[in-house]
């Protein structure tokens, strides 16, 4: 397997860009790995919204997936994007109830609920990982960690570091994004500590109305379409600070 981490290293730094399908076919075939997905997504907010998202599962089995609760999905997921290290399955069974009930279900589908999760270094405001399934029991997986979790790190972050550098480059101006006024920042940051724009009224003494009119001018020059989309970039440009 060594071999094959060397070839896929090398894949990945001569593809520019990588294709995910090409590099998740090529991980399992290294490693014997099941399914991958691979998340990115926007932490500024409360809720985290799902930026990009591949995976290697069937439409019948995504479906599915897809029907999960939030409130057994995203303890795991949260979890996961805030740890420093991989985590492996039998571990995040350990530390969240509901995970237990996310990984019955997903077992159900036919995929294997033993695996690794490996966060990953993502810009300001957003937070990734890339999730493995592994055919293995849950004993065998630690060994497997020990033997390939270092290799398989390295090539997730790889893999993240060209998803990254292949998004579009800022397309604001340094004179558009002077442009957003110090109300509509305040209301960027008061949004992004959770605040409604009923909340927001009542702490800067001004209508809901306005607060509405504000955060319709915020995303219009951060040139996003969401406020969890405008409360990121805001973050990743330095506009306001990371709640």
């Amino acid at each position: 397997m060594r071999a094959g981490y060397f070839e896929l290293f090398d894949w990945l730094e001569q593809s520019k860009p990588v294709q995910p399908r090409e590099f998740f076919n090529r991980l399992r075939i290294a490693y014997g790995i099941t399914h991958l997905i691979y998340v990115d997504v926007f932490s500024a907010s409360r809720s985290a919204q799902v930026h990009r998202l591949h995976h290697t599962f069937s439409r019948e089995q995504s479906t599915a997936l897809a029907s999960i609760g939030n409130e057994v999905l995203l303890p795991a997921l949260k979890f996961v994007l805030s740890s420093v290290r991989p985590v492996d399955h039998a571990t995040l069974r350990q530390q969240i109830p509901a995970a237990d009930i996310l990984f019955k279900q997903v077992s159900a589908l036919g995929i294997p609920a033993e695996g690794i999760s490996y966060p990953l270094l993502a810009p300001e405001a957003r937070a990734a990982a890339l999730v493995i399934s592994i055919p293995l029991a849950s004993e065998e997986v630690p060994l497997f960690l020990r033997s390939y979790g270092r290799d398989i790190q390295t090539l997730a972050a790889l893999f993240h570091a060209s998803m990254i550098e292949a998004e579009r480059p800022p397309s604001i101006s340094k004179d558009e994004l002077r442009r957003i006024t110090p109300r509509e920042r305040e209301v960027l940051r008061w949004a992004a500590a959770g605040k409604s724009y009923w909340e927001i009224a009542i702490i800067l003494g001004i209508t809901e109305r306005t607060v509405r009119f504000f955060m319709s001018n915020a995303r219009q020059k951060l040139d996003v379409v969401s406020n969890t989309q405008a409360i990121a970039e805001a973050v990743w440009r330095g506009l306001i600070p990371q709640s």
